[in-house]
């Protein structure tokens, strides 16, 4: 049975992960990014990132999108 994330920026297991995506972006760590995004698609969520705009779009099945800012998870600057 696949564990349950929920999308909340409170929730300890979203938040981590959601610093582990933003920490691949900005470092450019595909392995880090690819072991992120294999943990959220165990719950059915699918990662996105914008580039212009600088956020990860978190999409869950039969749910709407939500945008969050990169920056909010990362202390890194943009490159």
């Amino acid at each position: 049975m696949a564990k349950r994330i929920p999308i909340n920026p409170l929730d300890k297991t979203f938040a981590g992960l959601m610093r582990d995506a933003a920490k691949a972006l900005r470092k450019g760590d595909k392995k880090l990014l690819a072991k992120t995004k294999k943990e959220f698609a165990e719950d059915a969520i699918s990662l996105f990132y914008n580039q212009e705009s600088d956020v990860i779009r978190v999409l869950r099945k039969d749910c709407p999108p939500i945008d969050f800012p990169v920056s909010k998870y990362s202390g890194l600057p943009k490159k």
